[in-house]
């Protein structure tokens, strides 16, 4: 609902109807209420238990186990030797990749519209939000502000399957914006990742067996994840690691078709799949069918960073909710200034503490 008028009809408005200034701004108070009314009133229309709080035993649709990794949210420990010899391996590189104590640590956001707006991008103004990550980071006295520079890569419509390669210009998009920011992509060393699909159509059943030709979307996520990550390998010579994030709740979205639940939901598992296929492939040489070849020599170290997604209004054991005024009101999808100070916070407090994250924090 919107409430608009021109210059002129206003003033015509005003003049036919006997409507003085301060009637008009209480009407205008009236309507802006409404609008708050109907946005919070929004019912939710999915709800599921979130990937960090399934219980032994549980599954989702019968089928899926939940948590982060394997059957546990703490990695595994082989994997997690493999993440902290990751993260040793970043360092301060000069233009040309080569180590250089007063070169740079480029880390780099890549994904859709959701996830610059959670990075960096302000759609009001164009700029950073206060309440983005990149400006939460670049005010922190605990953030490494010596050598870091986080370039958001990040456009609104490109999805995951725009970022199998360079067909489409996002690459190179994210070379200009590393230029901008005065750093090459041989600094670029970690890469944090957030996508989904558009228009999703097949979600999980408690039938799906996913392949490499599996059009369940949650199948094609994974698939379309691992192409990326191999395509960053290549094209990123001293990448080391890739953070993969979830999507946050879709239930209350305006649109059914754009990327509403139960889709949002499960690309966690989409992550889930990926991750453990790089962590299987390790212990036993065994290639995913639907993911390929994920080995560490293929694609950088994968692991999760924050899980954001919960379920709707319903707590989830941190306490998290997702509420309608979270929301920008326009969709009801895209995350409003609240949802941004939220998955802000936890993208600090996560890469703050995390082991494989050193990068990040001030050694001061």
């Amino acid at each position: 609902m919107s409430f608009t008028m021109s210059a002129h009809n206003r003033k015509s408005w005003k003049k036919s109807s006997g409507w003085h200034p301060e009637n008009l701004k209480l009407l205008c108070f009236f309507a802006t209420v409404l609008i708050v009314c109907c946005i919070s009133s929004r019912a939710q229309t999915f709800s599921a238990t979130p990937l960090i709080d399934f219980q032994p035993g549980q599954l989702y649709l019968g089928v899926f186990p939940g948590l982060l990794y394997e059957n546990s949210n703490t990695m595994p420990a082989e994997h997690d030797a493999e993440g902290i010899a990751a993260a040793h391996r970043v360092q301060p590189l000069d233009a040309s990749g080569i180590p250089d104590p007063n070169g740079k640590v480029v880390v780099i956001g890549m994904g859709f519209s959701n996830w610059t707006f959670e990075l960096c991008y302000n759609y009001q103004t164009g700029s950073c939000g206060t309440q983005t990550f990149l400006a939460v980071s670049a005010q922190s006295v605990r953030v490494n502000h010596s050598s870091l520079v986080i370039v958001d890569c990040a456009v609104p419509g490109e999805v995951a399957n725009r970022w199998l390669d360079d067909t489409f210009g996002n690459y190179t998009h994210c070379l200009s914006q590393l230029q901008a920011a005065g750093v090459t992509e041989a600094q670029v060393q970690v890469v944090l990742y957030k996508n989904g699909h558009k228009f999703p159509k097949e979600s999980l059943t408690a039938t799906t067996v996913c392949s490499a030709a599996s059009t369940v979307d949650a199948c094609a996520l994974e698939r379309d994840i691992a192409t990326t990550a191999r395509y960053i390998k290549a094209r990123y010579m001293n990448v080391q690691q890739m953070f993969l994030h979830s999507r946050i709740y879709g239930g209350y979205a305006a649109s059914g078709t754009l990327n509403p639940e139960p889709f949002a939901y499960e690309s966690g598992f989409a992550v889930k799949w990926l991750i453990e296929a790089q962590i299987q492939q390790n212990r036993t040489g065994a290639i995913d069918p639907t993911a390929g070849d994920v080995g560490y020599t293929t694609v950088p170290w994968m692991a999760w960073g924050p899980y954001f997604w919960a379920s709707g209004a319903s707590p989830r054991s941190d306490k998290l909710t997702w509420l309608a005024a979270d929301y920008r009101a326009s969709d009801m999808t895209h995350p409003g200034p609240k949802a941004v100070a939220k998955t802000s916070r936890m993208l600090g407090n996560f890469y703050l503490s995390s082991p494989y994250s050193p990068w990040y924090r001030s050694t001061n």
